[in-house]
C-alpha cells in the first residue's frame, strides 16, 4: 500500500513535466517557404576560392600585380641560392685575379666560368622541388609562362648585378664599355638559351642543351672565329658578333610566347 501511495504521489508530482508539447500546425505558406529554402540549399554551388581570388586580384593596379609576381617567385625559391651564387662568383673572381698575369687572358677565362655558373643558376632556378610545388605553380593565379619569365628576369638581374662590378676586379685599368659588353653578351646568351630551352624541352634537356653549346664554344673557340662568343674588343668580329648574338637572344625570347600560344590552341 505504501508503495502504491508513493507511486501515485510521484506520478502527480511529475505529471506536468512529462506532458507532451503539441506544436502548432504550420501554415501552407510556411511549408512552401521551407521547401523552397531546401531546394535553394541543394542547388547552390560551393564557393570557388580561385575565382574569388582572381576577381580580387583583377582590381589591383598593374604595378601591384608585377610586384606581387616578383615577390611570389623570390619567396618561392628563397634568397639563399642567390646569396650562394654571389659568394661563388666572388671567390672565382678573386682566385683568377690573384693567380692570373694578363688581364685579357684572365678576362676570357673568367667569363667562361661565369657563363657556366649562369647555366647552373638557370638549372637550379627552374628545378621542380617536388610534386606539391609543381601543383602550386600550375594552380597559381599567374600563368606558368609569366612565373617562369619572372624567375628568368630575377636570375639574370642578380647575375648581371654581381658580375658586371666584379669584371672591374679582373680588368683593372683595362676596363671599358666594350669589355662590359663582351661580358654582358655571353651572360645574356647563355641565360636565354637555358631559359628558352627549358620552356620548350623541359628542365633537364634544356640545361643539357645549354651545356652542349657552352662546351662547343669552349672547345672549338679557335675554329669558330666569327661564331665564337668569347671575344675581346680587339677582335675583328667583336662588334658584329655581339650584335648578332644579342639579336639571336631576342628572337629566342620571342619564341616563348609562341610556345605558350601553341599550347593554348592545342
Amino acid at each position: 500500500m505504501n508503495e502504491d501511495h508513493e507511486l501515485s504521489r510521484l506520478e502527480k508530482e511529475w505529471k506536468s513535466s512529462f506532458e507532451r508539447f503539441t506544436a502548432l500546425e504550420p501554415s501552407r505558406e510556411q511549408t512552401l517557404n521551407l521547401i523552397q529554402k531546401i531546394k535553394e540549399a541543394d542547388d547552390s554551388k560551393p564557393v570557388d576560392m580561385r575565382a574569388a581570388l582572381e576577381a580580387q586580384q583583377e582590381t589591383q593596379s598593374i604595378p601591384s600585380k608585377v610586384t606581387s609576381l616578383f615577390l611570389s617567385q623570390w619567396n618561392f625559391h628563397g634568397g639563399r641560392s642567390w646569396l650562394l651564387t654571389g659568394i661563388v662568383l666572388l671567390i672565382l673572381t678573386i682566385t683568377i685575379s690573384q693567380n692570373g698575369g694578363n688581364a685579357e687572358t684572365d678576362f676570357l677565362t673568367w667569363i667562361k666560368w661565369i657563363t657556366l655558373i649562369i647555366i647552373a643558376g638557370m638549372g637550379y632556378a627552374f628545378r621542380s622541388k617536388n610534386e606539391g610545388n609543381e601543383i602550386i605553380e600550375t594552380l597559381s593565379y599567374y600563368p606558368l609562362v609569366q612565373q617562369m619569365f619572372t624567375r628568368f628576369m630575377i636570375v639574370m638581374a642578380i647575375q648581371l648585378a654581381i658580375t658586371l662590378p666584379l669584371s672591374f676586379i679582373i680588368l683593372g685599368s683595362v676596363s671599358s664599355v666594350l669589355y662590359l659588353l663582351s661580358s654582358f653578351t655571353p651572360i645574356l646568351f647563355f641565360g636565354v638559351v637555358g631559359f628558352v630551352a627549358t620552356m620548350w624541352l623541359g628542365q633537364k634537356i634544356g640545361i643539357l642543351l645549354a651545356l652542349f653549346v657552352w662546351f662547343a664554344q669552349v672547345l672549338l673557340e679557335k675554329q669558330l672565329k666569327f661564331a665564337a662568343l668569347f671575344q675581346l674588343p680587339g677582335n675583328d668580329y667583336f662588334l658584329l658578333t655581339n650584335i648578332v648574338v644579342i639579336g639571336i637572344s631576342v628572337l629566342l625570347l620571342l619564341s616563348v610566347p609562341l610556345k605558350n600560344r601553341r599550347r593554348k590552341l592545342t
